[in-house]
């Protein structure tokens, strides 16, 4: 890729889409990243909020051990939040997802933020609940002709926020390196250039995975927090190997996890160990399928099919991150996932030479946040995989 900046002409020059251009040749889901970053409002102060969005199942953990009966007998949760009278559940145990025989409860009274009376309803088998296990909505029954109708705000959303984070980047050359005659023409501040570009991208693409937010101060920089500071937490999709190889059957898990919580994930970011294990599933020559895509920074980009029998089948795109832990696989909805930058704060070329200085300086300036939409439900994670 040929660079090339008239430094004496500028006064501040946007280098966002040359350096997008230069991402393409990369394997990197920076360009992704930075792309998706487009469709969001760039920010107004250093802390940028955005609404999850992720409508999931209705359920709620039980906190206890009781016996429900054909009379009404409390049960606790740890919430009770959405719950109303005549709602009717069915419980599955929290671990895999099991339905526990036939039981089901209709909700007689919601009693406290944590408590309900229920009974068994339509004639199921009682049976003891405890706390490994997870009551469902199955439905809510209406009473014939009612009147006295309450709305209810299913939806309640949250808030999420990141900060934004200043990068800076300088390169400079003295006036007698400008003048020099250098085999492969390193004097010259657009070759320098793309040397920054590739520092540029190294800390972009270890802080969008392992960055940490941190609010800016009087004396303290800031930073942003990364994808897997949004995602591999307490209640996340989250698959712990054990130091075992990578399989089908555990990529299968994590997407069957995430569809739990209403989410589709759709590309699988790994380094290439990782990748190279999943081209290994391929005995029978169907899976995963091999295609090129020119839009996913440059590389081939292998699908995964997963087995879950829905239609159209669940497809992930597998996207190539040689800064992705040798012993991790991300899957990730990427259209949830941006790069977002402060308003007028793209990543830009400004002129930095002294006056009087004999030679040129020129700085890369940007100043970025990373959006991660519904960490804890659109995505997920396999961890201590061996390598």
């Amino acid at each position: 890729m040929q660079l090339s900046f008239d430094l004496s002409q500028i006064t501040e020059r946007q280098v966002l889409d040359l350096f997008t251009q230069f991402l393409k040749e990369q394997s990197s889901a920076l360009e992704i990243f930075l792309r998706n970053g487009a469709w969001y409002n760039a920010g107004t102060n250093n802390k940028y909020e955005w609404m999850e969005s992720q409508l999931t199942p209705m359920s709620w953990a039980v906190n206890g051990t009781v016996t429900p009966s054909d009379s009404p007998e409390s049960i606790t949760f740890n919430s009770t939040a959405g719950m109303r009278p005549n709602m009717i559940l069915r419980f599955v145990y929290t671990a895999d997802n099991t339905d526990i025989e036939d039981l089901q409860i209709k909700i007689v009274s919601v009693d406290s933020p944590t408590s309900v009376k229920g009974i068994v309803y339509g004639g199921t088998t009682p049976i003891d609940l405890d706390a490994t296990m997870t009551a469902k909505l199955m439905s809510e029954a209406v009473q014939e002709n009612e009147k006295n109708i309450v709305g209810v705000d299913e939806w309640k959303p949250t808030m999420e926020h990141n900060f934004f984070q200043i990068f800076r980047n300088a390169v400079e050359l003295s006036d007698t390196a400008l003048n020099s005659a250098v085999y492969g023409n390193v004097n010259t501040l657009a070759e320098q250039l793309k040397g920054a570009f590739y520092k540029i991208r190294q800390q972009l693409s270890e802080q969008a995975l392992r960055g940490r937010k941190v609010a800016r101060t009087g004396g303290e920089n800031g930073t942003f927090g990364g994808l897997f500071q949004f995602t591999d937490i307490a209640g996340g999709n989250i698959l712990d190997a054990g130091g075992g190889d990578l399989t089908s059957t555990t990529i299968n898990d994590l997407v069957q996890m995430i569809i739990e919580d209403g989410g589709v994930a759709n590309t699988l970011v790994c380094n290439i160990n990782q990748a190279r294990k999943i081209s290994g599933f391929n005995v029978s020559g169907n899976n995963p399928v091999i295609a090129q895509n020119s839009t996913q920074a440059g590389s081939y980009v292998l699908r995964f099919i997963s087995d879950i029998p829905v239609a159209g089948g669940v497809v992930s795109n597998i996207l190539l991150d040689e800064k992705m832990p040798n012993n991790a696989v991300d899957l990730i909805d990427i259209n949830r996932l941006a790069l977002v930058p402060f308003q007028n704060r793209g990543l830009k070329l400004v002129p930095g030479t002294q006056p009087g200085q004999d030679g040129q300086t020129a700085i890369l300036r940007w100043e970025y946040t990373m959006v991660v939409k519904d960490g804890k439900y659109s995505h997920g994670r396999i961890k201590n995989l061996n390598p």
